[in-house]
């Protein structure tokens, strides 16, 4: 039988003195808890801040399990539901099934719907510090993220003409194109997918 309510709730109230985002155990023992992130956005630990239930406290052996409960759900179904602008990321990245498949190359298309998600945005100028090549390797350890350390080839043509289909601008440098990208959106996604 299905449960009437989430097991947890996650809110990010923008009325309350503590910055969020805050989750909440609905059943018992009810809690509020506040998470802690690593740079790449996965859910390390979860500090209590208050309970709801007198029958125990925030050390006992059924709410540290619960906490570990909350660390899994979110890292691998829970992201969904938050408004951080790199867990969108992560999850529509997570949601590509092209990206477990390591039998095949990226195709052009596979590598346009990777750009639309990292880089949305196009600068007036072009983005001199990485090139093609590089974000050929960015998309290979994406797709090592996603299928769990095997990853997919990416050539750096398929870069090239995905960028160029996508609308950006392209500086030739040799084999290597530079495109007009935006530096945060290029550092989100390196922070994301560090190597």
């Amino acid at each position: 039988m299905a449960r009437k309510f989430p097991k947890f709730l996650w809110t990010n109230p923008d009325n309350s003195k503590s910055e969020g985002p805050f989750l909440i155990h609905s059943q018992e023992p009810r809690f509020i808890a506040k998470p802690k992130f690593t740079e790449q956005r996965f859910m390390h630990e979860v500090s209590i801040i208050e309970m709801w239930d007198d029958s125990c406290g925030p050390f006992d052996p059924q709410v540290e399990e619960i906490k570990e409960e909350i660390i899994k759900w979110f890292n691998y179904s829970g992201r969904g539901t938050s408004i951080h602008p790199d867990d969108k990321i992560i999850w529509a990245i997570s949601k590509l099934p092209f990206l477990k498949d390591n039998e095949t190359e990226f195709s052009v298309d596979n590598a346009r719907e990777l750009i639309r998600i990292l880089f949305p945005s196009q600068a007036k100028t072009i983005y001199q510090t990485s090139s093609s090549y590089t974000f050929k390797h960015l998309f290979e350890r994406i797709s090592s993220y996603v299928s769990k350390g095997r990853y997919k080839y990416c050539g750096n043509d398929t870069m090239i003409t995905a960028f160029e289909l996508e609308g950006f601008k392209l500086r030739m440098d040799g084999p290597n194109a530079y495109m007009n990208l935006l530096p945060q959106e290029v550092e989100t996604a390196r922070t994301l997918y560090r190597g």
